[in-house]
């Protein structure tokens, strides 16, 4: 550079693609159970670009552009994905939701108008845990929490939340236009993580008995089709603003209450509706009591023959660990008929 304005010169720096090549700087390992949409958003501003704007990286419209990704991977974005952070392909079609069998059951958007702070907002519904973004190095979002049958943390056992806490606006990361992690709010910049109430024992005893029959359902022991069990959950047998809604277009607020009242035993909600949809809740609310009694007596029993004077302790005991048990107990035996069978 020379001393005059008018004989500055500037040397051109090598072409950015010959600098970094075919990949992004900085590449962000998914975090267990990511949602896809958090991971772009991670990745976007580790990059430094805001995730409002990373959706024209990608060449997706809309406002909501991860949260369109998150139910429909198209395999060109996908291959771009792997081409530029490279890595593996299961990695990241893995965070998305497409292909999934609980997809009735998977929060929706709402409609309306464009300001997200409007109670008709589009805005993709999105719920979290407070204490596990207050937990986090780098906060993201659960595949679990968009679950409508979710309404509380089965880590810290508080309420989930689905607006901001300050301004009530819709938890919307990908509108995000500055680089700002994922614990403030778009809207008004307030901390996300403000602390929501412990959630009532019974509501949480009802969540994880359909968290457990869902997991079974997608381990391959149910029935498949309209009568199958996601299907049942999600059918539009509630009613919502004067309209027949499913449990999947509810607000947190709403579906809470209505987890509250079938754990009360509530009765009216059946002589409102004859959908057949409303006749398996109702009995499924009526077996949770059971539930959580048997299977802890079954996991300590399988468990003491494993290993002899243990007791199993845990508050909230689910199918998933007496899977893991019986899977235990299995192999032991396995490995006692070998060492039992004479030699050759």
């Amino acid at each position: 550079m020379t001393q005059s304005a008018s004989e500055i010169t500037v040397t051109p720096a090598r072409d950015y693609g010959n600098e970094v090549g075919q990949g992004w700087p900085v590449v962000v390992e998914p975090a267990p159970g990511e949602l896809l949409s958090s991971w772009l958003h991670r990745l976007a501003m580790a990059n430094g670009i805001p995730p409002q704007y990373f959706g024209r990286v990608l060449d997706v419209a809309g406002g909501d552009w991860s949260a369109k990704l998150d139910r429909d991977l198209p395999g060109r974005i996908l291959n771009l994905l792997v081409e530029r952070t490279r890595l593996p392909t299961e990695d990241i079609d893995g965070l998305a939701l497409n292909r999934d069998p609980l997809t009735r059951l998977r929060m929706r958007q709402t409609t309306g108008s464009g300001d997200a702070r409007a109670s008709t907002a589009r805005v993709n519904r999105l719920q979290y845990c407070p204490a596990c973004l207050k937990e986090d190095r780098a906060p993201f979002f659960r595949r679990g929490w968009t679950l409508a049958t979710r309404v509380s943390c089965f880590r810290h056992g508080c309420s989930l939340r689905d607006q901001c806490p300050a301004c009530g606006g819709g938890i919307a990361p990908s509108r995000q236009n500055r680089l700002l992690r994922q614990q403030f709010c778009v809207w008004c910049d307030a901390d996300l993580r403000k602390p929501t109430l412990p959630a009532e024992y019974d509501v949480q005893r009802l969540e994880r008995l359909i968290d457990d029959l869902l997991r079974m359902h997608v381990a391959g022991h149910g029935r498949h089709g309209k009568t199958s069990l996601p299907a049942m959950l999600g059918a539009a047998c509630f009613t919502f603003n004067g309209q027949p809604t499913s449990i999947s277009r509810l607000p947190h607020r709403v579906r809470y209450v209505l987890f509250r009242q079938l754990a009360d035993g509530m009765t009216h909600l059946q002589k409102r509706s004859v959908h057949p949809a409303i006749d398996l809740w109702t009995r499924i609310a009526r077996a949770a009591p059971k539930h959580s009694d048997l299977v802890a007596l079954l996991s300590a029993e399988i468990t003491s023959q494993i290993t002899p004077g243990t007791k199993t302790r845990s508050r909230h005991p689910d199918l998933a660990d007496l899977q893991q048990v019986i899977v235990r107990l299995h192999s032991n035996r396995r490995t006692s008929l070998a060492t039992a069978m004479p030699a050759n």
